[in-house]
């Protein structure tokens, strides 16, 4: 071979790896508590619908007694991510922990704000519950908005924002499952160019 096609070959092969999409995201399933399969399965497609991403489902485990908030009868998110986060094991890059006992957090001067799910910013573990997702609704309108739920947290944890663009995925629901319902279930156009190829066209 000579040098020229040599170097055409070599140019080739970079040009090709520089167009390479980065490695999917391994991304898992944690149900804490009974679940029902209908959650995660939804869960898992919504998932997969939005991010481009390797999903996989972990054994349930019972919802640690170290998070749990007695007096409110509920479990505190900020703990129940701080478990993930220890328990979670190595080689998955997100987790999102479902349930659906109630879950709370501390919301400005709130100090036990009941909440749909909690997600850090470029963290590895979010959570979310069905708890107030599906009361008095047919279970398909719960299992619609849980996975919205889902795919919000998720978000979070892929380094989005509350998103100010009407009826966004990532809006700020503010406790309001109306926001939730409004939304088109979708990462509008400013969130994708965010996540580039990480989103499912």
């Amino acid at each position: 071979m000579t040098g020229a096609r040599l170097l055409a070959v070599l140019f080739l092969a970079l040009a090709s790896l520089a167009r390479a999409e980065p490695p999917a995201p391994h991304v898992a399933i944690q149900p804490l508590g009974k679940v029902p399969d209908h959650v995660i399965a939804a869960i898992r497609e919504k998932l997969g619908a939005l991010y481009h991403a390797d999903i996989a489902l972990l054994p349930a485990r019972e919802l640690p007694v170290s998070a749990y908030f007695r007096p409110r009868a509920r479990y505190r998110a900020e703990k129940l991510l701080d478990w993930l986060a220890r328990e979670t094991p190595a080689g998955v890059d997100k987790v999102i922990g479902i349930t659906q006992s109630d879950i709370s957090t501390t919301k400005d001067d709130i100090p036990d704000w009941g909440i749909f799910g909690l997600g850090e910013l470029n963290k590895r573990p979010c959570v979310v519950s069905t708890f107030r997702l599906g009361r008095e609704v047919v279970v398909a309108k719960m299992i619609e908005r849980t996975g919205r739920v889902a795919g919000h947290e998720i978000g979070h944890t892929f380094n989005l924002e509350h998103c100010p663009t009407p009826r966004c995925l990532m809006n700020d629901a503010r406790g309001k499952v109306q926001v939730v319902d409004d939304s088109t279930g979708q990462l509008c156009p400013d969130c994708r160019a965010k996540l580039g190829p990480l989103v499912r066209e």
